[in-house]
């Protein structure tokens, strides 16, 4: 309060009055620095002082990971995996994938990828009784299997194919997380034969096959 009691108004006016496509501060600069005056609020240098080096911290951060993305972006180009194709996944989780999956001629089927990623439904055994459970057995990669769980919005956002299969499960009576297990099993299908593929066709032609 002391510090914007004692900014000159014009300066305040620049700072309010932010470019962008945001939603705007609707603030008076003068009603604003006015306020400050009669706050109760007590002046520190010191806590002044760690404020502003923990602004210009943040500041670094983010002109760090702005960084980051664009390398990212490069090697995500570089690489020109057919995962990119599918709609719903970007630069940073379609990496994060191919890392964990690493080389899919290790899986010979797409079975052995879902089990891999622990998705693969949990099944109760007892004597002359089995039955599969809701659960999934969460085996294999955690870090795959958050990534993949991720895309399950934008995916279904951005394909109708799997919107469909969202609203069929569902349909079904199985809950959000139940049908959110099948969208990524078959997410799992499709990228097991996008990365098989030797002619690199794409998603959709993934999704004929």
């Amino acid at each position: 309060a002391y510090n914007v009691s004692k900014t000159h108004l014009t300066h305040l006016k620049n700072v309010l009055n932010t470019k962008g496509k945001g939603a705007k501060v609707k603030v008076d600069a003068s009603a604003l620095k006015d306020t400050a005056k009669k706050s109760v609020g007590c002046h520190d240098e010191t806590a002044v002082f760690e404020i502003s080096q923990l602004v210009i911290i943040i500041e670094v951060i983010e002109e760090q990971l702005t960084e980051y993305k664009k390398k990212i972006e490069e090697l995500a180009t570089t690489l020109n995996s057919p995962i990119f194709t599918i709609p719903g996944i970007g630069y940073i989780t379609g990496l994060s994938i191919l890392s964990e999956i690493n080389d899919i001629k290790q899986f010979s089927n797409s079975r052995q990828l879902i089990a891999y990623a622990g998705v693969d439904p949990s099944v109760y055994d007892s004597g002359e009784f089995s039955s599969s459970r809701g659960s999934i057995s969460k085996r294999g990669s955690s870090y795959l299997r958050k990534s993949l769980y991720q895309t399950v919005l934008p995916l279904c956002q951005n394909n109708s194919t799997f919107n469909n299969y969202y609203k069929l499960k569902r349909s079904e009576g199985k809950s959000h997380r139940c049908t959110s297990g099948h969208v990524v099993r078959k997410l799992l299908r499709v990228i097991f034969k996008l990365l098989n593929d030797p002619d690199n066709k794409g998603f959709d032609a993934a999704l004929l096959k």
